[in-house]
């Protein structure tokens, strides 16, 4: 029988890391690069303008993140040394992106850019692992 919870919790799961990380993938390789042939003070403006309005989202998709992903492994059995390693490393690269998210938020940052450039690369890590700890609970 189909486990219609665990189902939608894991597209809950898998769209919230898409709306995430697309998010920051999207600022650091269009929107940074667009802002950077403004002036400086409207540089700043917009960038606090468009980080407000993605705010919400990131906020949201954290709480998903963290909701859905207790679930998840919640309902595995028989995880092996290996995955429970792997999984600390993507915990941490998960806290890593969510406290720095929070950061590059906040109005007048100045580092925004450089945050973001760490929230993708950790984020694109997780990725890759998260397809390694599928293929191990299989």
């Amino acid at each position: 029988m189909l486990d219609v919870l665990g189902v939608i919790l894991r597209w809950l799961h898998i769209i919230s890391a898409v709306a995430l990380l697309g998010g920051m993938i999207y600022s650091r390789f269009v929107v940074t690069p667009a802002l950077s042939t403004l002036v400086p003070e409207l540089q700043q403006k917009l960038s606090d303008s468009m980080a407000r309005r993605y705010q919400g989202l990131l906020y949201t998709a954290i709480a998903a993140l963290l909701v859905s992903g207790t679930y998840n492994l919640l309902r595995k059995t028989g995880l092996t040394p290996l995955y429970h390693a792997l999984f600390g490393i993507k915990i941490l690269l998960a806290l890593h992106v969510f406290i720095v998210g929070f950061l590059a938020m906040q109005p007048g940052n100045q580092r925004r850019g450089r945050q973001i450039t760490g929230i993708v690369i950790s984020g694109t890590l997780i990725v890759a692992i998260s397809a390694v700890l599928r293929k191990l609970s299989s």
